[in-house]
């Protein structure tokens, strides 16, 4: 089933006349992103992902300043805000590359 909707977006942008470096690249950003991203959201323990850790300020202060904003580390809200992130950046490239 992933094969065969990762061959839909390769033969859909190569159809669209992108450059071959495009189709080749969107399956394996795909893969990679969603990959991590279920690896990070079953986590190691029987509860799933292990929360953010707490960051010190002095040492991390950006980590530290963003980490409330990790709440939601694995949820399905996540997987839409970083799944969308990802495909702007396929359909910049391709944009650029038309």
């Amino acid at each position: 089933m992933a094969v065969t909707a990762l061959e839909r977006l390769v033969s859909a942008m190569c159809m669209a006349g992108l450059p071959d470096r495009v189709p080749a690249d969107a399956p394996m950003v795909l893969f990679g992103f969603l990959n991590g991203h279920l690896l990070a959201s079953t986590g190691d323990g029987p509860d799933g992902p292990a929360p953010v850790p707490e960051f010190d300020s002095d040492t991390y202060p950006g980590m530290a300043a963003l980490a409330p904003r990790w709440t939601d580390f694995g949820s399905a809200a996540e997987l839409d805000r970083m799944l969308d992130i990802v495909l702007d950046g396929i359909r910049t490239r391709a944009a650029r590359s038309a």
